[in-house]
């Protein structure tokens, strides 16, 4: 079922609270499908596949509603939650419901880790140089092993301001 479909239309204007998983620890993967630059990679994004980030998000889900039960939230709030509903309670039924809702908040990052050459999983060194390419940096927040928590965009400016002073010194 498609969430348009539950769309309330009775002329009353609705508002959604809703919690975020800033830092997951799921991790995903880009695989090429060929050498050509003109065949689409396959992007494997397994939401929720962590314990940890199943357990945030039925504790942050459970703290929402608590949110609205307040007495403050209980003056402006009209009728039953609408979606998935009070009938919704055991965490398995609450992350069920997150899963049918989950969407992604557009912070793409770690797609070319920072790391040590040891480290199979790095593309870049600590001063964002690509391994086995000489000339080459990844400036922005692929080069990042992990999503900071909250708003990335404070953290890609100091990598931005960081790695031309190492090239300006020769490193």
């Amino acid at each position: 079922m498609s969430l348009s479909v539950r769309e309330p239309n009775d002329g009353y204007q609705y508002a959604t609270i809703l919690a975020t998983l800033v830092a997951p620890l799921s991790r995903g993967n880009i695989t090429l499908t060929s050498t050509d630059t003109q065949d689409l990679p396959i992007i494997n994004i397994p939401a929720l596949q962590s314990p940890t980030d199943q357990q945030v998000a039925v504790a942050s889900y459970k703290r929402v509603r608590q949110a609205c039960a307040s007495s403050f939230m209980q003056k402006i709030i009209i009728g039953d939650e609408y979606y998935p509903g009070a009938s919704v309670q055991t965490d398995a039924q609450i992350l069920e419901a997150i899963k049918g809702t989950l969407q992604a908040v557009w912070h793409a990052s770690s797609t070319c880790k920072m790391g040590l050459s040891a480290d199979s999983m790095a593309v870049v060194d600590s001063h964002a140089r690509v391994y086995g390419v000489k000339g080459v940096r990844v400036v922005d927040a692929s080069a990042f092993p992990f999503l900071p928590p909250g708003h990335p965009r404070s953290t890609i400016y100091a990598l931005a301001e960081k790695i031309p002073d190492l090239i300006k010194n020769g490193q």
